[in-house]
C-alpha cells in the first residue's frame, strides 16, 4: 500500500485562526453558499467558538473580499462575476511576478523542503476519488500554502499581506467552478506546480515568472470559459455579471465544460 505523505506542519492556531479556517470549511463543503446570509451568532454556534474570534475572522474575510457585512442585514458570502475575475487574476500575476525576483534570492532550504511536501500533498488530494469534496478542500489548503510560501520567500511582509488578501478568494473561486474528478486537469495542474517548484529551486527568476504566469492564465481561462458557458445556458439573462454559486455551478459543469 502506498504511504500517504504526512501533512506539512502548520503554525499553532489561535481561536480567530480556527474561526477563519472553520468559515472557509463551511464554504468549501457547500454548507455556506455564495449569496447566503449568516451572522456572528449563527457562525459561533456552528463552529462552537466564541463571538469575539468569529468577529475577528469575519473582519479578515471581509478584507479579503470573501464576506460582506451589511448593517443589520448580517454577513453574506460574496458572489463572484466575470468582472471580478478579470480584475483579480491580473493582480495576482503582478504580485507573483514581483515576488519572483526576491524569492529566487531569499528562499531557504527549509522553504524548498516545505514546497516539495506541499507538491506531494496536492498530488495525492488531486488523485483521491473516494472523497471528492474533502479532497478538493484539502487541495485548496495545500495550494494556498504553496503559492503563499513562494511569495513569502521574497522576504517582503507588505507584499505577503497584499497577496494573502486575494489568494484564498481566488482558490475558492477556482474550486467552485470545478465538478467531479478530472484526471487530465489534475495532471496538468500538477505539472504546472512542479515547473514552478523547479524554477524556484534552480533560482531562475525568468523561468519562475513564466511558470507562475502560465499557471495563472490557464486557471483564469478555465474560469472565464465556465462563466461564459453559464451565460449561454441562462440565455444571457444576467449579462456579464452572472454569479458563480456553490452547488449551482457544480450542477452546470462536468470537467470544466457545460453539460
Amino acid at each position: 500500500m502506498r504511504r500517504m505523505a504526512k501533512p506539512t506542519p502548520r503554525p499553532r492556531q489561535t481561536a480567530a485562526d480556527q474561526a477563519y479556517a472553520g468559515i472557509i470549511d463551511l464554504i468549501l463543503n457547500h454548507e455556506l453558499r455564495p449569496g447566503e446570509r449568516t451572522s456572528v451568532n449563527l457562525l459561533a454556534a456552528r463552529l462552537s467558538l466564541g463571538r469575539t474570534p468569529v468577529k475577528e475572522a469575519i473582519t479578515r474575510l471581509q478584507t479579503e473580499g470573501l464576506l460582506s457585512v451589511v448593517g443589520r442585514s448580517g454577513t453574506m458570502v460574496n458572489s463572484i462575476g466575470r468582472n471580478q475575475v478579470e480584475q483579480l487574476f491580473p493582480l495576482r500575476q503582478l504580485l507573483e511576478d514581483f515576488a519572483a525576483d526576491g524569492a529566487v534570492v531569499n528562499v531557504t532550504p527549509e522553504q524548498l523542503k516545505t514546497l516539495r511536501g506541499l507538491l506531494q500533498e496536492m498530488k495525492e488530494h488531486s488523485s483521491n476519488r473516494s472523497d471528492l469534496i474533502g479532497s478538493a478542500a484539502n487541495f485548496i489548503r495545500a495550494n494556498v500554502a504553496f503559492h503563499s510560501l513562494i511569495v513569502s520567500a521574497a522576504g517582503n511582509p507588505y507584499l505577503s499581506r497584499l497577496y494573502s488578501q486575494l489568494q484564498m478568494h481566488l482558490q475558492i473561486l477556482t474550486y467552485l467552478v470545478q465538478r467531479g474528478f478530472d484526471l487530465k486537469a489534475a495532471e496538468r495542474r500538477q505539472r504546472e506546480h512542479e515547473l514552478i517548484a523547479r524554477a524556484l529551486a534552480a533560482r531562475n527568476a525568468k523561468a519562475l515568472k513564466k511558470a507562475l504566469r502560465d499557471h495563472s492564465k490557464t486557471t483564469e481561462r478555465v474560469i472565464l470559459a465556465n462563466i461564459d458557458a453559464s451565460l449561454r445556458l441562462s440565455g444571457g439573462k444576467q449579462n456579464a455579471t452572472t454569479y458563480l454559486r456553490a452547488g449551482a455551478t457544480w450542477e452546470l459543469y462536468e470537467n470544466g465544460r457545460a453539460r
